[in-house]
């Protein structure tokens, strides 16, 4: 599975038959940031706000709405582009203004979908790791041979906390057996394994 690398909210406008279509592409990682997202993109002068989402990596977190366009021309193509980038955490938002020309079913999918299809070609992602999140606690005479030692490892995202004569070390990393060198050192508080 891939997500966007950037937190920032991606938007692309066009014009089809006198009818105005804005796409937005965006990072959601729960309902409730879904449903702000919607909320603050959503036109009420819009004739349709159509969108698609895919949450986390079961593959029953995923939904979509046509927003009274017919089946299968607004929110389904937006899912499938989704499913087709192997895209997750991403929400695909499309306010249509209405012109006054009917598109017919294949002129809204064509539609609905290009905005994003133009969108995607421009986004970073990247694929998720399945990292181990660590915590490791050790006193501070400690930190100049615990700090060089995980220099020479693949750490990701190091936090350093410091309580009197005691540190804390908050990261992730792609294997456990690499931190061997410094067990006897520290104190491992924390650890968990899941995709980021």
């Amino acid at each position: 599975m891939k997500v966007l690398q950037e937190n920032k909210v991606y938007m692309f406008e066009e014009v089809i038959l006198k009818s105005r279509f804005i796409t937005y592409i965006g990072i959601v990682n729960t309902k409730t940031e879904l449903e702000n997202f919607i909320k603050k993109h959503k036109s009420t002068s819009a004739r349709h706000n159509c969108w698609a989402y895919k949450i986390g990596l079961e593959n029953n977190n995923y939904g979509y709405n046509n927003d009274g366009e017919p089946t299968g021309t607004a929110g389904e193509p937006l899912l499938k582009l989704i499913q087709v980038n192997e895209l997750t955490n991403v929400v695909i938002f499309c306010v249509r203004y209405y012109g006054g020309i009917k598109l017919g079913t294949g002129g809204l999918q064509r539609a609905y979908s290009n905005g994003a299809i133009q969108l995607l070609k421009d986004v970073l992602v990247r694929e998720l790791q399945l990292l181990f999140h660590v915590k490791i606690k050790f006193k501070i005479s400690q930190i100049k041979f615990i700090t060089n030692t995980l220099n020479n490892l693949e750490i990701i995202d190091l936090n350093k906390l410091f309580e009197d004569d005691w540190v804390i070390f908050d990261f992730k990393i792609t294997d456990l057996s690499f931190l061997a060198a410094i067990k006897s050192y520290c104190e491992i508080i924390y650890q968990s394994q899941a995709y980021f």
